[in-house]
This record gives structure tokens, C-alpha cells and sequence, in this order.
């Protein structure tokens, strides 16, 4: 299988390109060079130009800008324009080009309570970039809605952060049922799954939450 993926030096599409990489042909689309394994192909993108894809048997979008865990309640304005370009603007972009390439399978990082009428700006976002990429009609379209993810990320985290993941890790222990898709999860665990539900034959358009993993 020949995989593509975009996103590939953040928390989850690392992962995801160790797994991949051990049996598969894999490209990294970065924005940087990175020291990928040295079996992984890596292709430099400038998602603000033209740019084509190559035709592959799957894509992944793990794009995602950096917000601060404020930002995630009430976004500041001058967050708003570069989080949009990156969560709405280059995923949607990315899937036209694939569609354009003939990449008929998708994967693609959304968040948990991602809902196009949403209030929360971040949700809503997240919600109306789904939406448009229903609209591209793919033979398969696997949506991820992961809660917050726990990893080692390469920019050393606030201490608000940890403080955030300790109480949560704790508070989380008291979810159950639907509302397990809440707890924090491994960004690991998610790639592990994405790349699971890659290869399976569950066609259409699928959603999946911590409670799949």
C-alpha cells in the first residue's frame, strides 16, 4: 500500500508514520525537512502555493495549528485567522487535491463535540471542515474526533497544560459510557487506529472517537 501523510511531523502523524512505515510505502508531506525513518519518502509542500499530490492508495490529515488550552474555550481574535487556515483552509485544500489526484481514501484529525453550529469557535471549525469533506463524496472518508491527546510533544509544554492533563487524567477515571469519548487519550492509541481503519472495508464516511481505540 502507498500511504501520503500530511501533518507528518506533529504528535499524531509521527506516530502514525512509524506504523505505517514498517510494511507500507509511505510520503511524508511536511513543511520542513525532519528526520523521518529512512524508508519514509518526504515531500516539502507550501500549503500556501499550488501545489499536486501523487496518487496514493490513502491519505492522512493530521493538520492541526498549536492553540493554547485557553483558546479552546473562547478563541482570541488573533488566533482565529491562522487557526483557520490551518484546521479549515489546508485540510480542505489538501482533500481537493486528492480528489484531483484520484486519492479516492481519506483519514483525517478532527476533535471530539465537532459540530458545524457549534458556539465554540474551535468546534465549529472543526464541524464545518467535516462538512465540506462529505461533500467531496470519497469511497471511504474516516473522521477522527480524538479529546485532548497525550504524548511527548517537541515544543516543551505550559505548566497549565500539565496541571490541565493531571486533573483530567484523575477526573476521567469517573467517565463512563458514551461519555468515556471525553478522557484523554494516547495520540499513539489514535494513529494505531487510524491505521487500522485504513485497510478495513468499511466504505462511506466513518466516525470514530476514543471509545474505538
Amino acid at each position: 500500500m502507498k500511504y501520503l501523510v500530511a501533518g507528518s511531523t506533529g504528535l499524531i502523524g509521527k506516530n502514525l508514520i512509524n506504523i505505517l512505515s514498517a510494511n507500507n510505502d509511505v510520503i511524508a508531506l511536511a513543511r520542513r525537512n525532519y528526520q523521518f525513518p529512512k524508508n519514509v519518502e518526504q515531500l516539502i509542500l507550501d500549503y500556501d502555493k499550488n501545489y499536486e499530490l501523487p496518487k496514493a492508495d490513502h491519505l492522512f490529515i493530521c493538520l492541526g495549528f498549536p492553540v493554547e488550552l485557553l483558546d479552546l474555550v473562547i478563541m482570541r481574535q488573533s488566533v482565529k485567522k491562522l487557526f483557520y487556515k490551518v484546521d479549515y483552509d489546508y485540510v480542505c485544500n489538501l482533500a481537493d487535491q486528492a480528489k484531483l489526484s484520484g486519492i479516492e481514501n481519506i483519514s483525517v484529525i478532527s476533535s471530539v463535540g465537532a459540530h458545524a453550529k457549534s458556539l465554540n469557535y474551535y468546534l465549529k471549525t472543526k464541524g464545518l471542515m467535516e462538512q465540506k469533506l462529505k461533500n467531496l463524496n470519497f469511497k471511504k472518508l474516516n473522521i477522527f474526533q480524538p479529546s485532548h491527546l497525550l504524548g511527548e510533544r517537541d515544543k516543551p509544554q505550559g505548566h497549565d497544560v500539565k496541571l490541565f492533563e493531571d486533573v483530567t487524567n484523575f477526573s476521567g477515571q469517573f467517565l463512563f459510557g458514551p461519555l468515556k469519548k471525553f478522557k484523554n487519550v494516547a495520540a499513539e492509541d489514535i494513529a494505531e487506529l487510524m491505521a487500522k481503519k485504513s485497510s478495513d472495508s468499511s466504505n462511506g464516511i466513518n466516525i470514530y472517537t476514543r471509545l474505538d481505540v
